[in-house]
């Protein structure tokens, strides 16, 4: 399975954010701005901001400061830690469907199926088994 870069880019700002969220300590959570995001991650301006929409969407992370005349601000949910790269794929590609390309209608596909559908299960089981939480976890656990 090849994600896309967006998959990639979505992880990171995640990351960004949950940094953030555990070094302000402060009694009022500041959010991060796009342009603090996009320097943090990498991540193109213009793609940071498609990006954190679709992960506001699903609920991952929230936006605050929609006024006009100052720059988006977005937070991590207190929930961040429970979603899981099924959750983040889903939030920007869409789908985590492995074959999705794959042409349905050829004697190919239709003789097996059945294995290609157990594969995609059995996929999507350890994506949803890898929470935030334990990636987050093992990063800390290789320092």
């Amino acid at each position: 399975m090849q994600l896309k870069r967006d998959t990639d880019y979505a992880v990171r700002i995640l990351y960004c954010l949950h940094q953030n969220h555990v070094a302000d300590k402060s009694a009022v959570r500041k959010g991060v701005t796009i342009s603090e995001i996009a320097m943090q991650t990498g991540t193109p301006k213009p793609v940071a901001g498609r990006i954190c929409e679709s992960l506001k969407e699903k609920g991952m992370i929230y936006l605050t400061d929609e006024q006009p005349a100052t720059e988006k601000a977005y937070y991590s949910t207190e929930e961040l830690l429970k979603y899981s790269l099924l959750d983040v794929i889903e939030a920007v590609e869409g789908t985590g469907e492995i074959f999705a390309v794959f042409d349905k209608r050829s004697e190919a596909y239709k003789s097996c199926e059945g294995w290609l559908l157990r594969v995609q299960m059995k996929t999507e089981g350890v994506l949803a088994k890898a929470t935030f939480e334990s990636l987050f976890e093992a990063q800390i656990a290789t320092r």
